[in-house]
């Protein structure tokens, strides 16, 4: 099987799906990683093509750790807006080339513009992925993705429809996370909390994970909402980890 993870910026899958990611991969099925933008605002000090090209680097360090392979889309940070025939096709266009029998996204109800335009768009084209009179460079193929929704930044109004345990990988999700040094030093300067306390970096994905596994009834879950409609909700328990 083969299974995409959307996130808007590097560091948002980490956060909230590397651990389930990490199970796929343990299972021998493909993994892709998809970032809309490449954080080029995610520095105090940098140019923004420096660390644009540094968060890449981190995020391809990142999904190497489970065997993934990293794509950048290399809109800008936090100026992601789409272009509507342009970005469609660059998304119809990604799946295409991974195949892609689940998608994982981002939450249509987060706080992030980019976060939410990354989840509209995911939404919209997974039905367009067979129809051959949408062309893109990799050609169409008979599926409809299924899609689940990540949980939002801080988990508001986030009801979940399925869990993951990811108690076995937790440590190597914690790894994924930790290859993102300049996320890490970008949050330090600009929260005073961070500075004097690295481990906290962590927090809200260790926190989170704890929460879920209780709801899950184990040590560390990641939590998903289903994306519903006719096309899309099928053989589920087949699909997730």
């Amino acid at each position: 099987m083969n299974v995409l993870a959307f996130g808007a910026h590097p560091d948002d899958i980490e956060v909230r799906r590397a651990g389930t990611l990490a199970k796929y991969s343990k299972y021998g099925h493909k993994v892709f990683i998809v970032t809309s933008t490449n954080g080029n605002i995610g520095s105090a000090t940098l140019p923004k093509d420096e660390i644009a090209e540094i968060r890449k680097a981190e995020a391809a360090k990142s999904a190497a750790l489970i065997g993934a392979e990293y794509i950048c889309l290399d809109y800008d940070d936090e100026m992601f807006f789409e272009e509507p025939r342009k970005t469609r096709l660059e998304f119809i266009n990604i799946v295409r080339y991974c195949k892609a029998d689940v998608i994982f996204s981002m939450n249509p109800a987060d706080s992030n513009p980019d976060h939410v335009l990354t989840s509209r768009i995911v939404d919209d084209i997974a039905v367009m992925i067979p129809i051959a009179k949408l062309k893109t460079e990799y050609p169409p193929y008979d599926v409809i993705p299924s899609i689940w929704h990540m949980e939002p930044s801080c988990s508001y109004r986030f009801i979940p429809t399925d869990y993951v345990d990811i108690t076995d990988t937790f440590e190597i999700k914690k790894q994924m996370l930790g290859c993102m040094e300049s996320q890490r030093a970008w949050m330090a300067a600009n929260y005073a909390s961070l500075r004097d306390n690295d481990e906290k970096f962590f927090d809200n994905m260790r926190i989170t994970a704890e929460f879920r596994g209780m709801q899950a009834q184990c040590k560390y879950a990641e939590a998903f909402s289903r994306a519903y409609d006719g096309m899309r909700t099928r053989m589920t328990e087949r699909v997730l980890p």
